[in-house]
């Protein structure tokens, strides 16, 4: 999957360049995951894969290094366009359901047992679940125009659930199929809303009570949705309680594909998600954003994730701006980061009313401010 992110906006965006980073990140070895496109939990480790192009394999990774520490072969197995991976307590899922152009007529997921994955060979053999969509009967070409598109995957008690990603309506549909193998399933449409973005990634707890979608746009950050409160045996999930959208997850520029939780504590949980490898080329000036995996801690009690908001309004300015030698704060601070306009951090500093910036180079600067529960950005120009 390629960025398809408008560049006047991204330029935008890039000002907002590590102003909500969570909790950290690292990155991912490369060339093996630079295009990482599902995550999953299992086994105290995460496990990714590549999408379409790729050979059909999956990879462990060190969650402290992003390193590769296993490589596990899926045999007579095909990656036209693997986008998720998902598991049940028996078997893991691979959804090959990525179709940019709506054209697919061999839409699958690979079932892979997990006595299969774990008795070490580093090779599987997986049975085949086909499907098609109940709903689709055009098949003409249109590259990235289409609502046939599918990149989230779960399993949800006897069901897979896919996460369509709506080229069209920047929406989500929500298709149901039955997880057994041998014959080519009818996708059933169960559920629909508008996230007014596009879905790449989709997990569930492990008491199935809480979905997690993340997705990004055009003209705004990634973002997470969070599905709860969902009526039991319905499959229509998002007649449950939806949260508000929870965007500035990761940077701008970060275009995220999985996401995998994993549960510390019966309240305390982590959510690891992913983005893929993007060189983003603007004249003579090259933006790198390497392959990347982020860490969000998250409240299970009131499903609500630990990244400081962006609040505008909070009465604070910043003088003399422009300025020579010397910034003053209006308050004092918890934190401020200036970074450059490529994004490079230029000094970080804590509980601080007034920096001397003596030898910083004349030019534009973006500071990013942590006050309480807070996050401002301001714009700082150097004579």
């Amino acid at each position: 999957m390629k960025y398809t992110l408008i560049i006047v906006t991204f330029l935008f965006g890039l000002t907002l360049l590590s102003a909500q980073q969570t909790v950290k990140s690292i990155k991912l070895q490369t060339p093996a995951l630079d295009e990482t496109s599902g995550l999953v939990f299992y086994n105290n480790t995460l496990i990714t894969h590549n999408d379409s192009g790729g050979q059909p394999n999956l990879f462990e990774i060190n969650r402290s290094t992003g390193a590769v520490t296993r490589t596990v072969i899926v045999s007579n197995a095909t990656n036209v366009d693997w986008e998720d991976i998902a598991q049940d307590s028996s078997y893991i899922y691979i959804g090959d359901i990525g179709n940019n152009s709506g054209t697919r007529k061999d839409l699958k997921i690979y079932k892979i047992s997990k006595e299969d994955y774990n008795d070490g060979d580093d090779i599987v053999t997986p049975e085949i679940i086909s499907y098609s969509y109940e709903n689709q009967i055009d098949f003409t070409p249109s590259v990235n125009k289409t609502n046939w598109d599918a990149e989230g995957l779960i399993s949800y008690n006897d069901k897979l659930l896919i996460f369509t990603k709506n080229w069209v309506d920047n929406q989500v549909n929500v298709y149901s199929i039955p997880k057994t193998s041998g014959e080519v399933h009818r996708a059933v449409l169960e559920s629909s809303y508008n996230t007014h973005g596009l879905v790449t990634g989709a997990d569930i707890s492990a008491d199935q009570k809480v979905i997690f979608l993340t997705g990004y746009s055009s003209t705004a950050p990634p973002f997470i949705f969070t599905i709860s409160k969902i009526p039991s045996g319905s499959l229509d999930v998002f007649s449950g309680s939806i949260s508000e959208k929870i965007q500035n997850i990761v940077p701008v520029g970060n275009q995220v594909e999985g996401i995998a939780l994993f549960e510390i504590t019966p309240t305390k949980h982590r959510l690891y998600i992913s983005n893929e490898k993007f060189v983003l080329s603007l004249g003579p000036i090259t933006l790198p954003f390497p392959a990347k995996l982020w860490t969000i801690e998250i409240d299970n009690e009131d499903i609500t994730l630990n990244v400081p908001t962006i609040n505008s309004n909070l009465e604070f300015y910043i003088y003399p701006n422009p300025f020579e030698s010397f910034l003053k704060l209006s308050k004092k601070v918890d934190e401020i980061i200036i970074y450059d306009m490529s994004g490079r951090i230029i000094t970080r500093q804590y509980f601080v009313e007034e920096l001397s910036l003596n030898n910083l180079q004349s030019g534009v600067y973006m500071a990013h401010i942590k006050i309480g529960d807070s996050k401002l950005i301001k714009k700082l120009i150097k004579k």
